[in-house]
């Protein structure tokens, strides 16, 4: 069985790619794939694994695509900004007949796709093509479906969580993401959608040990979209998120409300210019300007929680009001790219049956099974990773 990983050589990916050679996977042939050929070759020898090797790709030349991946038998694509390479890589990959997974957490590229005629496409061939099984969505959505599955006959809301260290592993296009998710936060309330930038509204929440009690504020992430395609009628939900330090969420406030998320351009000095594009140079500059963590430094890093995460359910079982919320702490770049990896793998065995593209929370039909699976996977690569779940049962008058 062979794996093609485009963005292989990316720093998320490749938590991913490490879990699988430790773990003696499906696949005996593993490509990394990016536009950097020595780069590539380069990891590939500090990975000393004879089932993984190097290609060059550039995903947005669709001819050198279909030819890296016409004789693979599933595609895991880790490269982003998803909401402008996504439909391009699966068209191709629809062409090439192969099944196919990503960790996409760009709102946007759902809606692009599944309101084409990408899914249909896909059904008509067989395949099963499974989009945003990461972090969030992806484990946090489907511990979200094992905890409905478990305590629950109907639900009223779900309202996911996330807390990340600033000084998580990512570059130029993560901040760009994220200036993205503050400016378009959508969300689903009583039935109706709606949609604003982010710190208009704040709550307090309790994300455990060691985050504790942090300002959080709606996000726009992908959970509002894919969420309700498990639990059709869902009349509540949302996302929320805070960063760590307290001064970096701040961060992002002042830049939210100060309208530097805009993308509208301005004329500045005869030059076209968005205040998004002003912001994410600033952040890139004083990323650049701090001393680059050392591997050695990120490994002791990596040692201590670097992001929280919670997922928080309302609803009604046996007519009584259940409440339940489920708490992970860890690290985010494993969380991202080891769901990715076990999905894949999934997906090689048949053991994700259903055709067409799907949202995670509809491929992972056995979803107790599929968190534990992930909580060892994490644990036995050597990262510290807690799940918390609390259950609260009340009358219904």
């Amino acid at each position: 069985m062979k794996l093609v990983v485009l963005g292989g050589a990316g720093s998320q990916a490749l938590y991913g790619i490490r879990d699988l050679i430790n773990h003696g996977s499906i696949f005996d042939e593993v490509i990394i794939s990016s536009r950097n050929l020595e780069k590539n070759k380069k990891i590939v020898e500090g990975l000393n694994s004879p089932i993984v090797k190097a290609a060059q790709v550039d995903v947005s030349d669709e001819n050198a695509l279909y030819e890296l991946i016409k004789d693979c038998d599933v595609v895991a694509n880790c490269t982003g900004p998803y909401h402008i390479l996504a439909y391009k890589i699966i068209e191709t990959t629809i062409k090439a007949g192969k099944h196919y997974i990503d960790f996409c957490d760009d709102i946007e590229a759902f809606h692009k796709i599944f309101e084409s005629d990408l899914p249909k496409k896909a059904q008509e061939k067989g395949l099963s093509m499974v989009m945003g099984l990461g972090a969030s969505p992806g484990f946090l959505s489907v511990l979200a479906c094992s905890a409905e599955q478990r305590y629950f006959d109907s639900l009223k809301e779900a309202i996911f969580y996330f807390a990340c260290d600033e000084q998580e592993p990512g570059g130029p296009a993560v901040l760009g993401h994220m200036l993205e998710c503050v400016h378009n936060a959508p969300y689903i309330r009583n039935g109706e959608k709606f949609n604003e930038p982010s710190f208009r509204e704040e709550w307090d929440f309790d994300f455990g040990e060691p985050y504790g009690v942090r300002k959080v504020t709606r996000i726009g992430h992908p959970e509002v979209f894919t969420f309700p395609k498990y639990a059709p009628g869902i009349p509540n939900v949302s996302v929320r998120f805070s960063l760590e330090p307290a001064s970096a969420y701040q961060g992002f406030k002042d830049l939210s409300l100060a309208g530097l998320t805009s993308t509208h351009q301005l004329n500045i000095n005869g030059n076209p210019v968005s205040p998004r594009d002003f912001a994410l140079a600033v952040l890139i500059a004083q990323k650049a300007s701090r001393p680059e963590m050392t591997e050695a430094e990120l490994q002791e890093f990596l040692k201590g929680v670097t992001a929280c995460a919670a997922a928080e359910l309302h609803g009604e079982k046996d007519g009584k009001g259940m409440s339940y919320v489920g708490r992970v702490a860890g690290n985010m770049a494993p969380l991202t790219a080891i769901p990715l990896i076990i999905g894949a793998e999934m997906l090689a065995k048949g053991e994700i049956t259903k055709k067409g593209i799907m949202v995670a929370e509809e491929a992972i039909e056995d979803a107790d099974k599929f968190v534990k699976e992930t909580v060892k996977r994490i644990r036995d690569d050597g990262f510290g990773f807690t799940v918390n779940e609390e259950l609260t049962v009340k009358e219904v008058y």
